[in-house]
């Protein structure tokens, strides 16, 4: 099954030469009404919702559908990758075929609050081996930025409890260098965050937030540091806000307390790493922390291991010569 809202390259072409039912629709500046849509002409027991610019992955010897002969299992989390450096994490993507789970919202569309509806009655989700990776950030993105940012506005008009609107917006404003308004869009939405109670899927997008605005604040040359513990105590085990956590103190001075979080940052394995609820870019785990990691301890005067350090950080990006630079200068001879 698939709709097609107006694309302009060959897709159709390719649709007719395959076995796949295309449902020719007007794009209505509606995600959840695109997706319903599919829904609603689906004959299959399970749904499985994949766009154009994503791939799936079914590791070998595993079956897409494995483990979901219960017939309480309503749906299962596949781990979703979307970015290509960029670890995965657990997505709602396979559910039932079932006329009470439908998408919600014109943009970032989500089926999950009647799966947590089906779910408080009894409905089991699980976890699958398969994977779906996302390719459509790479390259230039103004012409998403364009989009996306008039969707976003009315979004935010019509869900404002919705957090990930406010953070998608405040990104996209700074994305396309409107920095005075990215801080105005950001600043409205942080009440919202200190006053409220949050699950823990909630707790991650508010970070998100926290993490544009802390970005913001490093532009303008302000102290980001109790930004960054808002975003901690909201997600304590926040890897990029935890690496910021790390430089902050670094700039204070604070080396030992630096060097703890520095330390738990670079032993995480990013090739397996998994966290439920969000995705992080590799580097900050092979690159970017065991980096900061030398600069601290050659202040430590630490040589051997400040070498140490920053000869990994070359391994995991042998063309960035600066750290294979720093480990030859640091190195006792």
């Amino acid at each position: 099954m698939l709709v097609d809202t107006g694309s302009t390259d060959s897709t159709l072409e390719i649709v007719k030469s395959h076995d796949v039912v295309l449902l020719k629709r007007e794009w209505r500046d509606d995600f959840a009404w695109a997706r319903n849509e599919a829904l609603n002409a689906a004959r299959g027991e399970w749904i499985l919702y994949i766009d154009a610019d994503e791939r799936l992955l079914v590791p070998e010897g595993v079956q897409l559908v494995e483990g979901l002969d219960s017939p309480k299992t309503i749906a299962a989390r596949v781990l979703f990758q979307p970015k290509v450096n960029a670890t995965p994490f657990r997505e709602y993507r396979l559910f039932r075929n079932d006329p009470e789970i439908r998408f919600q919202g014109a943009m970032h569309e989500t089926m999950v609050p009647d799966l947590r509806r089906k779910e408080a009655q009894g409905g089991v989700i699980v976890d699958s081996d398969a994977m779906i990776r996302h390719l459509g950030y790479e390259g230039d993105q103004a012409h998403k930025h364009a989009r996306n940012l008039p969707l976003l506005r009315t979004a935010i008009v019509a869900s404002p409890e919705r957090l990930y609107y406010w953070y998608h917006l405040g990104e996209t404003l700074t994305a396309m260098g409107r920095y005075d308004e990215a801080m105005a869009v950001v600043t409205e939405a942080l009440p919202r965050v200190e006053a409220r109670a949050f699950s823990s899927a909630e707790r991650s997008i508010a970070t998100l937030l926290v993490g544009t605005y802390v970005h913001l604040l490093t532009r303008k040359g302000e102290d980001p540091l109790p930004a960054i513990e808002l975003g901690l105590r909201l997600y304590p085990t926040h890897a990029h806000l935890l690496l910021l956590k790390a430089r902050a103190l670094v700039g204070r001075r604070h080396l030992e307390a630096a060097l703890v979080i520095l330390e738990g940052l670079v032993a995480i394995d990013s090739a397996t790493f998994v966290d439920p609820v969000l995705s992080y870019d590799r580097r900050i785990f092979d690159e970017y922390a065991p980096d900061l990691m030398g600069v601290v301890l050659l202040r430590m005067g630490r040589r051997a291991e400040a070498a140490a350090a920053f000869d990994r950080a070359a391994r995991a990006a042998p063309d960035n010569l600066a750290y294979r630079a720093k480990a030859v200068a640091v190195r006792p001879h």
